[in-house]
């Protein structure tokens, strides 16, 4: 698969670390999977894309970081109040996010996400997983998408996607993302300590390129 190694200087990259990992029983973004914390990891591979990238979640947590980090505006309000937060701040019309539980995804794809943003008039382009399942904290939101946003926030209403029916999506269906070459497990994510050994037996394994 040859994609071209590019930066895109009109999207921002945004580390989603403010996540309370319940069910990990631990910060996901202090996982080491490969020899990398997993924050480490995020941000490199979102400096591989783009111009700038911040990290969102607990400043007292998450200091000393080669990064800036931003607390939310709205905490305890899971990946959504890292977005309005992110969204209210940004200098670019075009955000990818990119969270913590996910270690399989390559700057290969970033890039290919940012093409397909870029292309588009949507507010949002997310990906959809083999299960076609949406992912929305790999995905890619317009500044002009924080009013929808906040409204979702202001009716209580905090899952991601919940503010989707109310702005353009794009969705990148599963059959186009596996003909560009890309691997059935990039979407896999790390919820339980069940699947972060999971998660590192691959990575030994190296059995898929990363």
């Amino acid at each position: 698969m040859q994609i071209m190694r590019k930066r895109f200087s009109s999207i921002s990259g945004f580390v989603l670390a403010g996540g309370e990992s319940r069910r990990m029983g631990r910060p996901k973004d202090q996982l080491v999977v490969g020899g990398e914390k997993m924050l480490d990891r995020q941000i490199r591979l979102l400096r591989a894309v783009s111009r700038s990238v911040v990290v969102l979640g607990p400043a007292e947590r998450l200091a000393r970081l080669d990064a800036p980090v931003i607390s939310d505006e709205k905490p305890r309000l899971g990946p959504l109040g890292g977005i309005y937060t992110a969204l209210n701040m940004t200098r670019t019309e075009y955000n990818l996010f990119l969270g913590c539980d996910l270690p399989f995804i390559t700057a290969q794809f970033l890039r290919f996400l940012c093409d397909k943003a870029l292309a588009s008039e949507a507010d949002v382009t997310v990906p959809e997983s083999p299960r076609r399942q949406l992912h929305p904290t790999c995905a890619i939101y317009r500044r002009r998408a924080r009013s929808a946003v906040r409204a979702s926030l202001e009716s209580g209403d905090f899952r991601v996607r919940a503010f989707f029916p109310r702005v353009e999506c794009l969705v990148l269906p599963w059959p186009e993302i596996a003909h560009r070459g890309f691997h059935p497990r990039i979407f896999d994510n790390m919820n339980t300590p069940a699947d972060y050994e999971a998660a590192k037996r691959l990575r030994e394994l190296r059995s898929y390129q990363l």
